[in-house]
């Protein structure tokens, strides 16, 4: 089996900032797809793209160049996390990020969610995972919902276009409570199965995340083996932190997650 395409988060890459310039970096680079907030992101720091102030034109240009990817990732703003008190607003606030991606050819959108244990799980959760399962339809795409908790609840409603995101290096983090009910990353996957939608890979160390592949606490051999385990064919992406992780370790990341897939 071989590895899944592997995109890399475009935040800012060295000191580069320009959003072109870094799809430019990341293909150069070897990177098999790309990934983007739709959010303008912190002047100086890092940058998306706002849905909201790319017109037709500019959309068709990254239709253009983003084509030359494998698969396309867009991250929706984090104040759009889904949560059982706030379905409807935050539904309604998606909707120009789905349309977005369809116009640019994205192929997995993640969102941020809080959902409910399985046994609190009510209507208005519901008809939420509903009406986003139909967006993401219309738009040629899936979802991603990134959680740490409460996987079989997104897990049993068994919807065709919505998943779970699993942020690895997140299940590592606040002292690795997201990770002791199931005592292992590799367990994580297991238990997840074919409701893995997408993954997001990070190392955390000292209590730091998304910081270079292969240098922190994350068991990257019992994840990836569990991966291949059970049949992960979909898509990853390396979300690395700019101020930690250089563009030379970027690449080492890549070529981290690679090997220890069996691939040169």
């Amino acid at each position: 089996m071989g590895c899944p395409p592997i995109a890399k988060m475009a935040w800012r890459i060295g000191d580069t900032l320009d959003i072109h310039r870094q799809f430019d970096w990341i293909e150069s680079a070897g990177f098999d797809g790309v990934g983007f907030h739709a959010h303008a992101g912190t002047p100086g720091q890092w940058c998306g793209i706002d849905p909201a102030t790319c017109g037709e034109a500019e959309r068709q240009r990254l239709r253009e160049r983003l084509s030359a990817f494998a698969f396309v990732e867009i991250h929706a703003p984090f104040a759009l996390t889904l949560a059982p008190d706030a379905t409807v607003p935050i539904v309604d606030g998606l909707a120009p990020v789905f349309a977005f991606a369809g116009d640019v050819g994205a192929t997995v959108v993640t969102v941020h969610g809080n959902p409910p244990p399985p046994e609190r799980v009510e209507v208005p959760w519901l008809d939420a995972l509903s009406r986003l399962d139909a967006m993401a339809r219309e738009n040629d795409v899936v979802i991603g919902l990134e959680t740490t908790v409460n996987f079989a609840t997104i897990r049993k409603q068994a919807l065709p276009n919505i998943g779970i995101t699993l942020d690895v290096g997140h299940m590592y983090c606040n002292g690795r409570k997201p990770l002791e009910p199931f005592g292992s990353i590799g367990a994580v996957v297991h238990d997840i199965g074919p409701a893995m939608m997408h993954l997001h890979l990070h190392d955390v160390r000292d209590g730091r995340d998304h910081v270079e592949i292969g240098t922190g606490e994350v068991d990257f051999p019992d994840l990836l083996g569990a991966l291949k385990a059970t049949g992960y064919g979909r898509t990853l992406c390396l979300e690395l932190n700019p101020d930690a992780v250089a563009p030379e370790a970027m690449q080492r990341s890549l070529a981290a997650v690679r090997r220890g897939w069996g691939v040169a």
